[in-house]
This record gives C-alpha cells, structure tokens and sequence, in this order.
C-alpha cells in the first residue's frame, strides 16, 4: 500500500481484482448469472453457428423456479427452425459450459431488431449551395440524394 499524499488516503499499487473495478450496477448484474450470460454473450457465434449467430441474439436470462431460461430475439425468417432445434442449442450451450446453465429458450421476434434503421438526412441551404458549386457531375448527384 502507498500513502497517496494530495489525499491522506492509502491505495493498492499494481493488479486489483475486476469487481473492484467495475460500477456498482454492474456488480450486481454480474453477481445474478451474470457469468453464464456473459459468457454466452461471448461465445455465441461459437455455441449457435455463423448462420443462427447472424439471425438469433441472446437477450436476457430469467430465473424461473430454479430453472434459468434464455431468451433469445431471432428473426422472422428463421423462426420456425429456431422453434425445432431449442433443444440442441440449449444442449449446446450447456456442453460448451461444462454444466447444466440454460434449463429452457424463450424465443422473441422483433424483426425490427435486425432491420438497419435509415434516418433522412436534412441537408441546410448552406451546404446545399456548396454541394451547387461542385465542379464535378457525379459526385453532386451523389451528395443532393442524401436529401431525398
């Protein structure tokens, strides 16, 4: 421990644990399954596959009469596929774990979830007249259709 002199206070030099760290909120997420859910998080494109790591995310997990059950957002489109293979990604999860920590899947369907949101753009009169004066056909057809 070091005498911090600006402050009277001592602090601990060199490695801290993690927790310590981290913001309050964060420690208790953390300490709710927070390990399992973040491990998930992590290794999903290993657990699920390219093709359902593009179309299925993990929400949440809830704790239900001691059965720890994920919910998973997947899209429209492979929804009924989801529905049939629960149980292989739930036996997949588990065994890329090492121990029972998904009990059930709850499936969701935003499509809106997936969907790239595109907002207008509002260009000023003033960038207007700059856009005006290039020179170059081409690239003002490009920049006068971001107004559209």
């Amino acid at each position: 421990m070091v005498m911090d002199k600006s402050s009277n206070k001592l602090f601990t030099q060199g490695l801290r644990p993690l927790q310590s760290l981290l913001p309050e909120n964060a420690k208790k997420i953390l300490k709710k399954d927070g390990f399992v859910y973040f491990e998930i998080i992590k290794n999903w494109k290993n657990i699920v596959g390219e093709k359902m790591f593009k179309e299925v995310t993990p929400i949440k997990i809830k704790k239900i009469n001691n059965e720890n059950i994920l919910s998973i957002n997947v899209n429209k489109n492979i929804m009924i596929e989801i529905e049939y293979s629960r149980d292989q990604i739930i036996e997949k999860i588990n065994s890329y774990l090492g121990f029972n920590a998904i009990n059930k899947i709850q499936v969701i369907s935003k499509s809106s979830f997936f969907e790239v949101k595109k907002k207008k753009i509002v260009l000023s009169e003033n960038i207007l007249k700059k856009i005006n004066e290039i020179k170059s056909k081409n690239l003002k057809e490009i920049f006068l259709k971001l107004n559209k």
